[in-house]
């Protein structure tokens, strides 16, 4: 899928997130029998409640067999994929009756695969920092970054920043195994992610973040953990 091509004289502070190529996509897995309705009613859901805010404006959303693809093409990027992901976790997990649930959220921002365009770094347009209402679930995310840097741009220097930057918000955060573990409330978990993805954007062209994201999770009840 490719986007419109921004003309030579385009400035960074001009590019749309259509431009930019900035989007997501999202499957989540609610540990019930009655697992395709309680999807389906919250994509429905999702849609209803994020509209009369202007969320689902300039968005494009496609279901598939695998997952769902939120792309953004004006506005906000980073506030609205992070709304359309709290609103439909949050969903699903009322909808089952908070029945163990987890969701996989693939997050990309730069050219590749999303749009045809040349980004120069440093001169990325900064994203609006995303807020969210407390969800009131307590929620555990397993977060990856990947800054994809050309040339001699770092790629470590960001990861430890927006690592710092989540680390500073006072959500429970410990480093694991290829990942960091981030525990709160779940709208909170999102947002401090969200952000930090976002704020890396703003320097690396091509950024791609992976997060799972685990609600009432059987284990964490044995081991007495909040998610």
């Amino acid at each position: 899928m490719s986007g419109p091509t921004p003309s030579p004289q385009t400035s960074g502070a001009e590019l749309t997130p259509e431009h930019i190529g900035i989007g997501m996509r999202i499957s989540i897995h609610p540990h019930a029998d009655d697992f395709e309705r309680i999807i389906l009613d919250a994509i429905r859901h999702t849609h209803n409640v994020l509209t009369p805010y202007g969320l689902t404006e300039g968005v494009d959303i496609q279901t598939g067999e695998v997952s769902t693809y939120v792309g953004v093409k004006t506005g906000d990027a980073a506030q609205k994929l992070a709304a359309y992901a709290a609103t439909l976790i949050h969903s699903v997990s009322l909808g089952s009756g908070r029945r163990h649930l987890t969701s996989h959220i693939l997050l990309s921002r730069g050219c590749p695969g999303g749009a045809s365009c040349e980004l120069v770094p440093g001169e990325m347009p900064p994203e609006k920092r995303v807020y969210l209402d407390r969800a009131g679930i307590p929620a555990v995310a397993s977060w990856s970054l990947y800054p994809l840097t050309d040339g001699n741009l770092p790629h470590m220097e960001p990861i430890m920043d927006a690592i710092q930057e989540v680390k500073d918000s006072g959500l429970e955060v410990t480093e694991d195994h290829f990942a960091t573990t981030v525990r709160g409330d779940l709208s909170g978990v999102l947002a401090v992610i969200f952000n930090a993805w976002a704020k890396v954007g703003e320097h690396v062209p091509h950024v791609v973040s992976h997060i799972s994201v685990s609600l009432d999770s059987p284990s964490a009840r044995t081991t007495g953990g909040a998610a």
